[in-house]
């Protein structure tokens, strides 16, 4: 009777090894991804865990796994959960606003009318149906378009001294168009949508987020 072969755990890591992170030119296992490996009989199971859920390889990645771990002999089943956390930009200045935030995304243009909050709100869902904890910040105080595009309206709830963001899409938005009435119009300079932009990043409760998306003010004057 032919013993049965029994794969081990150094032959799963040395499988995984084969599949380079085509960014960083580095094996999965050497960059740290491989987070979890266990080896029960001839079960295998594997979670890989990416820097980003938006990575443009990730079920290719998987596929590989999946193929290189079902080729070792004694394999007789393969398990591989693909996760993700965002990591913060390493060595930047510490932040006294919003703090949980671990990257800004601006999305700005030198004149208005150019699609610029377009890109903005379909940005934000795209990275939230990723998995990724996104907000949206709508920065265009001379026409804020957020609201409307993400069918949201009403001043925004109240916690103690902070603004509550209001959720759509799995995305939390704020904006000056959620205080004004509709038919009163904005006439404000610069310094003043500084303030309005301060007071948005600090006083709004925008929890943990991996991404906040930022709709600029159109132009490259000072208030951009």
């Amino acid at each position: 009777m032919t013993p049965k072969v029994e794969v081990t755990q150094s032959q799963v890591l040395d499988a995984l090894r084969r599949i380079q992170d085509p960014d960083l030119h580095q094996d999965i296992v050497s960059l740290g991804f491989v987070k979890k490996s266990s080896v029960e009989g001839g079960n295998v199971q594997v979670q890989i865990n990416l820097t980003t859920p938006a990575c443009p390889v990730k079920d290719q990645m998987k596929r590989e796994a999946e193929a290189l771990l079902r080729a070792l002999p004694g394999v007789e089943s393969v398990q591989v959960e693909m996760t993700a956390e965002v990591k913060a930009s390493q060595g930047a200045p510490p932040r006294e606003l919003a703090k949980g935030v671990k990257h800004f995304l601006a999305v700005s243009s030198g004149k208005g009318g150019v699609g610029k909050s377009t890109v903005s709100v379909n940005l934000a869902c795209a990275l939230a149906a990723t998995g990724a904890r996104v907000g949206l910040l709508d920065c265009d105080v001379y026409g804020p378009d957020i609201p409307m595009m993400m069918g949201l309206s009403g001043a925004p709830d109240q916690e103690g001294r902070k603004l509550i963001p209001k959720e759509r899409h799995g995305v939390k938005t704020m904006s000056i168009g959620y205080l004004l009435d509709d038919d009163k119009p904005v006439v404000w300079r610069g310094p003043m949508v500084h303030k309005l932009i301060e007071q948005f990043l600090g006083d709004v409760a925008w929890g943990e987020l991996d991404y906040l998306i930022v709709d600029m003010p159109p132009g490259t004057g000072d208030v951009a």
